[in-house]
């Protein structure tokens, strides 16, 4: 498979070596700066061959990365964060022309501990529940991605879980509220990312805890998302349907 990657950051070198190293063919990187192979996918460049996209880019460039998975009807992981309502409605639009993943985390390993955090949250709804997330210095979100997903994840699998309310860091005097759920953002040195989820009651802590060591992790797990969209009808699909867990 012939694979272009947009963006050329950090995150698309590894992202490349994944590719290579799952014997599928680097097509080049897509960057509007100008630090890649392409400047876009448009014009003199529209003549490129490649049979998926992976994106690992900017939420601003997601018309571009569509628009280019539309024009030679080829399946894009959406791996970055940050879109407005307006942009989600444009992926789900897509997803009716071509297969499409958007996916807050590509970690495998992530995405299991999305699952086990669900069953948990049921067994432990009575728990005070708070979430943890930790960066590196040079993260410009906060919270990140993945700890908005395991929120809305905790949120889902409470009996009343949109009666509780998110609570980003703390500060002040006033103690913690019954329906309450904590999220908190550590940033700081090449903390690649770690996410906790923690809950507590009486006298006992339970934690779910997920660390990259690598981010080695993200790209590998990207390369498995676009090998599995490959001959897929069009379609809107999660990793969870890259793992084989069915709803």
């Amino acid at each position: 498979m012939k694979i272009v990657v947009y963006g050329a950051g950090v995150m698309a070198q590894y992202v490349k070596e994944s590719i290579i190293n799952s014997k599928n063919e680097f097509v080049g990187f897509v960057d509007p700066l100008g630090k890649g192979d392409f400047v876009n996918l448009k014009g003199e460049n529209s003549n490129v061959e490649y049979d998926a996209i992976i994106d690992f880019s900017h939420f601003s460039l997601i018309d571009d990365v569509l628009e280019a998975g539309i024009a030679k009807k080829v399946p894009v992981l959406v791996a970055t964060t940050g879109h407005t309502e307006e942009q989600l409605k444009k992926i789900e639009k897509a997803a009716e022309l071509i297969p499409v993943i958007k996916a807050t985390n590509t970690s495998l390993g992530v995405n299991i501990v999305n699952e086990i955090v669900a069953f948990a949250t049921k067994l432990l709804k009575d728990f005070d529940i708070e979430i943890v997330e930790k960066h590196h210095n040079r993260k410009i979100d906060a919270p990140s991605g993945t700890a908005s997903t395991l929120l809305e994840i905790v949120k889902e699998n409470l009996n009343d879980g949109n009666d509780y309310r998110t609570v980003y860091g703390r500060e002040g005097y006033s103690k913690r509220a019954e329906k309450e759920i904590g999220v908190h953002a550590i940033r700081g040195g090449n903390i690649v990312g770690e996410h906790t989820v923690i809950y507590a009651k009486n006298d006992e802590i339970i934690e779910i805890k997920h660390e990259a060591l690598s981010r080695k992790m993200f790209s590998d797990g990207a390369v498995k998302a676009i090998e599995f969209l490959s001959g897929k009808n069009a379609g809107k699909y999660t990793m969870r349907d890259v793992l084989g867990i069915n709803k």
